[in-house]
C-alpha cells in the first residue's frame, strides 16, 4: 500500500514537473528565437547605420571637394582669355578674391612648368627653392587630367602663414605673351571645414573619423589627441581597405566602415560606437528574462495548486505511514480530501490498531523471556559456587577445623543473602563488592595465606546500580586459574569514565598467551566447544541486557599478571528490577 501511495504522489509530482518543464521549454525556445532574430536585426541595423553614416560623410566631403574643384575651374574659365604678361594685376585680384571668398582656402598660386611663381601671395623665403621637386608639383605635372589632393604640409608657401595645409594641385593652361603655356595651379586648404564636417557626424562615444591618403597615411583624425584609438583604426582599415567590419576596442564594441572619396585617392574611415545598440539588446534580454521568470512562476503556482489538490491527501497518508514505519503509533491518521483516500485512511487506522496490539503482546513476551534468561543464567552461578563451597566445608570438617567450618557457613549465608537480593537483578556496587568479600572469606579459609585481595573504589561510586554476580565469577577465576596454590595478589578496581563504570580484576601469576585469550573470547561467544561457567555466564548476561554497549576485555603480561576488564553503562536501557 505504501508503494502505491508513493507511486501516486510520484505521478502527481511528475505531472507537475512535466508541466513546468514544457512551459519553460516553450517560453525559452520562443525567447531564444526572438533574441536571435532581434540580435541579427540589430547587427544588420548597426552595419546599415554605419554604412549610411559613412555614405553621408563621403557625400559631404565629395561636395566639399567639388566646391574646391569648382573654384579651380572658375579661375581657369575666368582667366582663359587673359594674358599674364598684360593682365597680371587683374589675374592676381581674381586669385585673391577667390581665396578670400572661402574660409577654408589659405592661398591660391600659379606656377610655371619650372616652379616659378606667376600669381599668388608672396612666398616664404624658406619655400623659394625646389618648388618643382615638391610631390604635389610633380604629380600634377605627370598626370594633367585630374586634381591631386596631397598629404598635409606643415606650413603654407605663403609668407607669415604657419598653419598646416592640404595642397590641391592640377595642371593649368594659361596665356603668356600670346602663347599658351602649361603650369601648375595650387590651392592650399586648411582643416577648418574638414573639422566642421566631422563634428556634424554623430558616431557615438569614442566614435571617430579618419581620412587616409592613398598610401594609408593619416591626413585627418577627429579623435582628440593623443589619438589612443586612431592607430588601431588605421591598422584595421589597412587590412579592410573597403567595406565594413565589427571590432572590439578594449571593452567597447565598434563598427568600422571604409569608403573612397571620389576625385581623390583618399579614404574615409568612420568608427561608430555599437555599445548603445548592444545595451538595447541587453535591456531587451533582461526584460524577456523577467517576463519568462514571471510566466514560469505563475505556471508553477497554478500547476502546484492543481497538483497539491490532487496529491495532498495521498501525501498526508504517506507521511502518516512513514511515521508508523519509524515506530510512532502516537495517534490515528487524520486525512482530509478526496473521499476514496479518507476511506483508505480509516481502513489503515484499523489495521494499525491491530498491529499495535500484536506488537505490545510481542514486546511483553520478549520482556518476560529476557527476564527468564537472566534468572536462568544467574541461577547457573549459585549451584556452581555452592558445590565448590560445600566441598570446602567437607574438607575442613575432615581436618577438624570446626571454627573455620562455622565461619564458612556464616559467610556462605551472607553470600546467598546478597545473591538472592529479594529477587532483584540489580544491586549497588557496594553490595556487589560485599558479595565478593563474602566469597573471599570462604576461599581464605580454604587457601590459608595463599593470596591477598585489595579493593579500590571511590566512595561516590558505591550507590551506582549494576547487574549482580558479575565480579565474583571473575575473582573465582583469578583464584583457580591465576594465583592457584602458589599464591599471589588479586586487585579489584572500580572507576567511572564518562558514562561507563569500569571494573578491573587483576591477579599476579604466569599470565596467559594471546592464543589462549582468543580461545577465551570464542568460548564467551559460544564459538568454542569448551566452556567455562563463570566467565561465559558473566559475558552472556551483560550481552543479553546491555548489548554492544557493554564489553569484557582480557589482557595479560606473560609471567606477571592477567586482567579482566568490564565496561558497563551507568544508565540501563530499561530498569529490569521493575
Amino acid at each position: 500500500m505504501k508503494n502505491i501511495l508513493k507511486s501516486s504522489v510520484s505521478i502527481g509530482f511528475n505531472i507537475f514537473i512535466a508541466t513546468l518543464v514544457i512551459v519553460f521549454i516553450a517560453i525559452l525556445v520562443t525567447t531564444l528565437v526572438f533574441v536571435l532574430i532581434f540580435s541579427g536585426t540589430l547587427d544588420n541595423l548597426v552595419a546599415t547605420q554605419s554604412r549610411e553614416i559613412n555614405k553621408q560623410i563621403v557625400m559631404n566631403f565629395e561636395s566639399y571637394i567639388n566646391s574646391v574643384m569648382e573654384t579651380a575651374n572658375y579661375i581657369h574659365l575666368a582667366s582663359f582669355n587673359m594674358d599674364i604678361s598684360q593682365d597680371g594685376g587683374v589675374l592676381s585680384d581674381l586669385y585673391q578674391v577667390n581665396a578670400s571668398m572661402k574660409k577654408d582656402v589659405v592661398a591660391i598660386f600659379l606656377f610655371d612648368s619650372k616652379g616659378n611663381k606667376l600669381i599668388g601671395p608672396e612666398l616664404d623665403v624658406s619655400q623659394l627653392r625646389n618648388i618643382a621637386q615638391r610631390g604635389w608639383f610633380r604629380s600634377a605635372l605627370a598626370v594633367s587630367e585630374i586634381f591631386h589632393f596631397n598629404a598635409w604640409q606643415q606650413s603654407s608657401l605663403a609668407d607669415n602663414r604657419e598653419e598646416q595645409v592640404i595642397p590641391v594641385s592640377k595642371s593649368f593652361e594659361y596665356l603668356y605673351a600670346g602663347k599658351v603655356e602649361t603650369g601648375i595651379l595650387l590651392i592650399e586648404l586648411n582643416n577648418q571645414l574638414l573639422t566642421d564636417l566631422a563634428r556634424k557626424t554623430n558616431l557615438g562615444e569614442l566614435g571617430h573619423l579618419l581620412i587616409l591618403d592613398e598610401a594609408g597615411g593619416l591626413l585627418y583624425s577627429s579623435e582628440p589627441a593623443p589619438y589612443r584609438l586612431t592607430a588601431q583604426s588605421m591598422a584595421i582599415a589597412s587590412r579592410l581597405f573597403l567595406g565594413g567590419q565589427r571590432a572590439m576596442y578594449g571593452n567597447i564594441d565598434m563598427f568600422l566602415n571604409v569608403n573612397t572619396l571620389g576625385q581623390t585617392r583618399w579614404r574615409i574611415v568612420t568608427v561608430s560606437n555599437a555599445n548603445e545598440i548592444n545595451e538595447a539588446l541587453r535591456q531587451l534580454v533582461l526584460v524577456l528574462v523577467a517576463v519568462v521568470a514571471v510566466i514560469v512562476l505563475l505556471s508553477a503556482f497554478f500547476s502546484g495548486l492543481i497538483s497539491l489538490r490532487l496529491t495532498l491527501p495521498i501525501s498526508q497518508l504517506k507521511s502518516a505511514m512513514l511515521k508508523i514505519e519509524d515506530g510512532d503509533f502516537s495517534g490515528p491518521i487524520q486525512v482530509s480530501g478526496q473521499k476514496e483516500i479518507v476511506l483508505l485512511a480509516h481502513s489503515f487506522n484499523s489495521m494499525v490498531q491491530k498491529v499495535q496490539e500484536l506488537m505490545d503482546n510481542l514486546v511483553e513476551e520478549q520482556h518476560e523471556k529476557r527476564k527468564t534468561e537472566l534468572r536462568a543464567l544467574q541461577n547457573q552461578i549459585n549451584p556452581h559456587f555452592l558445590y565448590n563451597t560445600l566441598d570446602s566445608i567437607v574438607w575442613l570438617a575432615e581436618h577438624e577445623r570446626n571454627r573455620d567450618v562455622i565461619n564458612t557457613v556464616v559467610s556462605l549465608a551472607r553470600f546467598f543473602r546478597i545473591a538472592i537480593s529479594k529477587g532483584e537483578a540489580f544491586i549497588t556496587v557496594a553490595e556487589e563488592l560485599a558479595h565478593v568479600q563474602n566469597y573471599l572469606n570462604i576461599q581464605t579459609i580454604r587457601y590459608v595465606n595463599k593470596f591477598n585481595c585489595s579493593f579500590d573504589m571511590p566512595d561516590e561510586l558505591k550507590n551506582y546500580k549494576v547487574m549482580k554476580l558479575i565480579l565474583q565469577p571473575l575473582v573465582e577465576n583469578a583464584i583457580y586459574h591465576g594465583v592457584g596454590d602458589e599464591g599471589g595478589d588479586i586487585d579489584v578496581v572500580v572507576r567511572k569514565e564518562g558514562d561507563s563504570l569500569i571494573f578491573r580484576v587483576s591477579n599476579t601469576g604466569y599470565g596467559i598467551s594471546d592464543s589462549k585469550i582468543q580461545e577465551m573470547y570464542q568460548m564467551m561467544r559460544g564459538d568454542s566447544e569448551r566452556s567455562s561457567v563463570g566467565i561465559r555466564n558473566v559475558y552472556q548476561r551483560l550481552n543479553l541486557y546491555y548489548g554492544e554497549r557493554a564489553q569484557m576485555l582480557i589482557s595479560s603480561v606473560p609471567d606477571e599478571s592477567t586482567t579482566v576488564t568490564l565496561i558497563i553503562p551507568t544508565v540501563p536501557v530499561r530498569e529490569e528490577n521493575n
